[in-house]
């Protein structure tokens, strides 16, 4: 009888792990056979009970049938396990808890959910957040990041070196030492900032920053948020009414006559559109007077002035196609845009545009020629690396000064940097 009630333990604890199993698993497990199976451990379970209840009577005929089917049911147990078994030692089943996906789509949909909240609300109040990751410096922008930029997602992908580059050179300068000390010592920052965008406009933005620390205390990265603050900054301030009384007209440099650098900047914008557009290349060419403010020093400011209009005036005229632009870049230097122009076309337009300035035969007692001459950077846009036209005036004022390194009177082409070098100083 002992053997009998534990007979019929065995078969309700395989029933409940028939039960148990189907519940916790994926449908395949069973593949349809939890019936077959529910009804052969009950049956046993029941016959085992039965053959305890009829033990006292001494009904031996009913004893051997109970006994019959309850070894039948025994039986169909392996029979119907084996193929699941099967499908286990062959790899071919997959046990994966159905509540845990079930979890887990829920966890997918509230994550997605949350992602569009988060997106709309740093739309609403024009606030992007960003990560930078140590020591890879991989860089990571949120949506409103590229924005708040005027990048498009789909042709720029943000990096450290890139992204300090669309900054004014003096606060991206002071950026990257916040950026450099948050990575090596922690801590966090937060610094107002001016950035310009492709288009031009400049946008004043408030970076906000903090280290994140692993488990061993050192910085795994610095994440933190890009607030543009440009609108209320305009409600709060008003121009003087003195405001415009030395502009020229508009879009123009009053010295040189030439396009000034918001104009520079409107039409770089529109080329590069232009230029994604129809999958040409964009040029750009930078000249500056070699050691122009020496020439300043030297021969005072209204003599500069002059010369500064006669390389302008040289520049203009040398030719060039229906659609460049010539535009006062800086202080002492000069941008051509050349739309349609690859890298060898650019720096073809820079050594004519020196040869121009050389033969107007002006005199400089800094030079060892004692001639004034102009150095150039050259650089170009194709469509393998065309995401951010920004990085066109970068390359070319990298070889701008590439071109003052060997010494000035010369025009140099942009040449792609190796990592170490590029990163070099930076985060």
């Amino acid at each position: 009888m002992v053997e009998q009630a534990l007979s019929a333990i065995g078969f309700l604890a395989i029933a409940f792990l028939v039960n148990d199993l189907f519940t916790a698993t994926d449908s395949s497990v069973l593949q349809g056979r939890r019936a077959g199976l529910m009804v052969a451990a009950l049956t046993g379970a029941l016959m085992q009970t039965s053959l305890i209840v009829a033990a006292p009577y001494g009904l031996a005929l009913l004893n051997e049938a109970l006994g019959v089917v309850s070894a039948g049911a025994f039986l169909a147990l392996p029979v119907l396990f084996w193929p699941a078994v099967r499908r286990i030692r062959q790899g071919h089943m997959r046990i994966v808890s159905r509540r845990l996906l079930a979890r887990a789509r829920r966890a997918e949909e509230a994550a997605r959910a949350a992602r569009r909240w988060l997106n709309m609300a740093e739309q609403a109040g024009h606030v992007g957040h960003w990560q930078l990751t140590v020591p890879d410096n991989r860089l990571i922008w949120s949506d409103e990041m590229f924005r708040i930029h005027g990048l498009w997602k789909a042709y720029y992908r943000p990096s450290v070196e890139t992204a300090l580059a669309a900054f004014h050179p003096l606060d991206g300068k002071r950026l990257a030492g916040l950026l450099q000390d948050a990575a090596r010592e922690g801590g966090e920052f937060e610094v107002a900032v001016r950035l310009r965008r492709p288009d031009g406009e400049i946008r004043h933005v408030v970076m906000r920053g903090h280290a994140v620390l692993g488990w061993d205390g050192g910085v795994e990265g610095v994440n933190g948020v890009l607030v543009d603050m440009t609108e209320p900054k305009r409600a709060e301030s008003r121009p003087p009414a003195h405001a415009g009384a030395l502009e020229g007209p508009a879009g123009e440099d009053v010295l040189t006559g030439l396009a000034d650098r918001r104009q520079f900047d409107a039409s770089l914008g529109y080329e590069f559109k232009r230029a994604v557009r129809s999958r040409k290349p964009l040029g750009l060419v930078l000249i500056e007077i070699d050691q122009f403010f020496q020439y300043g020093s030297h021969y005072g400011a209204r003599q500069a002035d002059i010369c500064l209009r006669g390389v302008a005036r040289a520049v203009r005229e040398v030719p060039r196609r229906t659609g460049d632009i010539v535009a006062r870049f800086s202080e002492s230097e000069i941008a051509v845009l050349l739309p349609l122009a690859d890298a060898a076309g650019a720096l073809r337009v820079a050594n004519k545009i020196m040869e121009a300035v050389r033969a107007l035969g002006l005199a400089d007692a800094g030079r060892e020629s004692g001639m004034l001459t102009v150095s150039a950077g050259a650089a170009a846009f194709g469509m393998d690396d065309l995401y951010n036209p920004l990085e066109l005036t970068r390359r070319a004022s990298r070889a701008l000064a590439d071109a003052r390194l060997y010494g000035g009177d010369r025009g140099c082409g942009y040449r792609e940097p190796e990592f170490a070098e590029a990163l070099a100083g930076r985060v």
